[in-house]
């Protein structure tokens, strides 16, 4: 006969997974704050820890180490983005080139935001080692999928997916241009300014992914 084990207390109504939830959220809130002003090579886990009011213990209970703690933060800043595509697709109109434009203005809309997230997935990730490196690549070629099958909507049927892959992945190499850019100041124009600037590269380039006659 084997002994059930104690149940596990909840504290003001909230069980301990959601706990170790709340924390872990904490912890990637702190990190997405420190990688991206102080950098990652000089935050350690005692400064992160103390941006979220946690002790190692808890630390360690979510992430193996810091690097953890960097693909989690990159992780989800990703998954923010593509939500907020889909939703600007969703709620766009359902023709060319109107949901494009809707979808690529949310993208550059949510990084002109909120600068952290532009740092932390176009520079912060890149210069750690090979292994952060491939899973930042990985995740940019999630937005180079979703732009090459928006250009797909708008190219002849008959456009090769290597030009179509060619297209998005120039798109997307501009808009981080542009956005990058404008976060350090190297051009002074308007949130809105960007926004158009980055639609009309959008047009510009697929427009010069047409297979030429």
């Amino acid at each position: 006969m084997t002994t059930p084990h104690p149940p596990v207390r909840a504290y003001a109504g909230v069980g301990a997974s959601e706990r170790i939830a709340a924390r872990r959220t904490k912890l990637i809130e702190a990190g997405l704050k420190l990688f991206t002003t102080r950098g990652y090579m000089a935050t350690g886990v005692k400064d992160l820890c103390r941006e979220a009011g946690l002790t190692d213990r808890y630390f360690y209970e979510s992430f193996a180490n810091r690097e953890a703690l960097l693909l989690a933060a990159f992780d989800t800043v990703t998954e923010q983005l593509l939500d907020r595509i889909t939703q600007a697709a969703a709620s766009a109109p359902q023709t060319s080139p109107k949901r494009e434009q809707a979808m690529v203005e949310a993208f550059v809309r949510e990084l002109a935001a909120d600068p952290r997230k532009a740092r932390l997935i176009f520079t912060e990730v890149h210069g750690v080692n090979d292994a952060v490196r491939q899973h930042a690549r990985t995740g940019i070629l999630r937005f180079v999928q979703l732009v090459a099958d928006m250009v797909r909507e708008i190219l002849p049927p008959d456009t090769p997916e290597a030009q179509l892959r060619m297209t998005a992945l120039s798109v997307i190499g501009a808009m981080h241009q542009a956005v990058t850019a404008w976060h350090s100041k190297e051009v002074d124009i308007p949130a809105e300014g960007l926004i158009a600037h980055c639609v009309q590269v959008f047009e510009a380039v697929v427009r010069a992914g047409r297979p030429h006659s």
